[in-house]
């Protein structure tokens, strides 16, 4: 599964890089630098990806804790 991952991540920053290459007019001599700035926007999207599910708060969470009261009244 690692392996998977760890190609799929790979597979992202070469698409990536690509486009920023395709962007840029297809410069010689920058494939490292395409590569790091793909790195580095795929971990920025991987980041706002892993963030946790938001909570409620205010009348938003009010409703939700009446709604959860209720349900476990007998």
């Amino acid at each position: 599964m690692e392996d998977f991952v760890q190609h799929n991540l790979e597979e992202r920053i070469r698409e990536r890089a690509h486009a920023i290459w395709e962007a840029q007019g297809h410069p010689e001599g920058l494939a490292a630098e395409h590569w790091r700035q793909a790195a580095e926007e795929v971990a920025q999207v991987n980041k706002v990806a892993e963030l946790p599910p938001p909570v409620a708060t205010g009348t938003a969470a009010k409703a939700l804790t009446k709604k959860d009261a209720s349900k476990t009244k007998v």
